[in-house]
């Protein structure tokens, strides 16, 4: 029996990253920014990124470039949606598509599920691993966990300290697959409503590239098979270590 089974939901979703503990217990733990951390991270991987290495604070990753010259690096961005000056790109799984990051190094982090990221690395010991997981990974993440016998945690990275619906719907998603009730085809068509209706109308009144980052890729649910893992500092594919 898989060690999933013998928790309850409450005990596995943390509903905010502030919901970490000083001394996170034995297992795994999937963090969840659905828009757009994990979906960044998961089209990033999929297209063939060497790894995307986490900073632990913005700004990092231009040092960390000066170590690996090739490294391309997200960071902030511009009132135009482009990356800030000396960055490659920002978290956006639309623009990274412009990238061409075949076996290339990347780096980035982000304040809410980047942060959560570093927070598991910085407490956890060698008995906790950290997984990223959202709506386009949810049934590839719930398999590979499913293969190891040891509790798993999903962090629902929230806002601010604070949860948001976003986060939980990818967070219950996830704990569907694990318990292997995946959606049915008209749940599915409602994850995709909720999340939309999650990020509130004024999404409609964004920038393209963030209408097309919800609409044509948070919601793509199932559309990668990626499982990022965290190996030190950087997430690689699971399937690769």
């Amino acid at each position: 029996m898989h060690a999933t089974s013998e928790q309850s939901v409450s005990d596995r979703i943390l509903r905010s990253r502030s919901e970490i503990s000083e001394h996170p217990p034995a297992g795994d733990y999937v963090v969840v920014d659905v828009t757009h951390f994990s979906t960044t991270v998961s089209e990033l991987l999929g297209n063939g990124a060497a790894y995307v290495h986490i900073t632990d604070e913005r700004g990092d990753e231009f040092e960390f470039q000066e170590r690996v010259p090739d490294t391309l690096i997200g960071g902030s961005k511009t009132e135009e949606y482009d990356p800030d000056p000396g960055y490659d790109f920002f978290n956006s799984p639309s623009y990274v598509q412009r990238l061409d990051v075949a076996s290339q190094p990347t780096a980035m982090t982000s304040k809410n599920g980047g942060r959560a990221v570093t927070t598991l690395k910085n407490r956890g010991g060698d008995d906790v691993e950290v997984f990223v997981g959202g709506y386009t990974n949810a049934e590839a993440i719930a398999e590979y966990l499913q293969d190891r016998d040891r509790p798993t945690f999903i962090v629902a990275a929230g806002s601010g300290g604070e949860m948001t619906t976003d986060d939980m719907l990818g967070a219950v998603l996830i704990d569907r697959h694990l318990r292997d009730q995946p959606l049915s085809h008209a749940e599915r068509a409602h994850f995709d409503v909720l999340l939309q209706a999650a990020k509130g109308p004024r999404y409609e009144e964004k920038h393209e590239i963030r209408q097309a980052d919800l609409h044509e890729y948070a919601t793509a649910i199932n559309s990668r098979d990626v499982v990022p893992w965290l190996e030190g500092d950087k997430l690689v594919r699971a399937q690769d270590r």
